[in-house]
């Protein structure tokens, strides 16, 4: 557990444990450190040094031999306040020159037409072009995954989307997210029993997003077209107008 803490904290893995142990052991040679951290020689060493450039480990020589010790864990925090200021430095690198990167991106979109996106990160990004397209966002097999496996993300993105204006519109492929999830600004169907599936298509501005989710880890295919996402609009309308969950004679949305 400690170990998870300090690599989402910026540590490496093998960062982390060599920290570890190192706070636990006290003053230690490096040979003796990979003994008891699990680890490499060359490993070892290369963590060692990576502590050291960090703050989190010095260094001494005792009788001939070079001896390592770790920072107190207070050092932590400070270690964690220098990162946040470089990141913040960073995006303010970044953010100044955006105009010409998305001059750059400009020039090579028009051959985009499709791109896979995996993994958490590769969510984000689809939920973050659902906010840059204009018009409603619609969900085809609806499981409410996002709202557990990337929470702290959608909070920002339930915010940004309702100050926004744009409509949540889902067809839940299941009873139990259709009941478990009620969202501002959104309306909600459900597809009959039986019609469960690993797949989500959710169609926003010109853009049509087919998620497959496999023991929640998701993989995305977007395909930016107009055409295409009309298609699956009217195919999505179709379908609304048949589920579960609301009047039949309702307008399609």
């Amino acid at each position: 557990m400690h170990r998870k803490i300090l690599e989402k904290a910026g540590l490496t893995g093998n960062e982390a444990a060599a920290y570890l142990a190192l706070l636990r052991a006290g003053p230690s040679t490096a040979g003796r450190l990979a003994k008891e951290a699990g680890l490499h020689r060359s490993r070892a060493y290369e963590s060692l040094e990576s502590l050291m450039g960090k703050g989190l480990a010095g260094c001494f020589v005792s009788g001939f031999a070079r001896n390592y010790q770790a920072a107190g864990p207070e050092v932590l925090l400070s270690f964690l306040e220098e990162r946040k200021k470089l990141i913040d430095d960073e995006k303010k690198e970044v953010m100044r020159i955006l105009p010409e990167l998305k001059q750059m991106e400009n020039k090579k979109k028009e051959e985009l037409e499709g791109v896979v996106l995996k993994g958490k990160e590769g969510l984000k990004t689809i939920h973050d072009e659902m906010l840059r397209q204009k018009g409603d966002i619609m969900v085809l097999g609806a499981k409410g995954l996002i709202f557990s496996e990337i929470s702290h993300f959608i909070q920002g993105f339930e915010r940004d989307r309702i100050r926004s204006g744009k409509k949540w519109i889902s067809i839940y492929d299941t009873r139990e997210a259709f009941d478990r999830w009620d969202l501002p600004l959104a309306e909600k169907r459900r597809l009959p029993d039986g019609f469960k599936s690993d797949g989500v298509v959710n169609i926003f501005g010109d853009r049509v997003a087919i998620v497959l989710w496999k023991e929640k880890h998701p993989t995305g295919f977007m395909i930016t077209n107009w055409r295409i996402a009309e298609a699956f609009r009217t195919w999505f309308r179709f379908i609304w107008a048949r589920c579960e969950g609301g009047d039949s004679d309702a307008s399609p949305p």
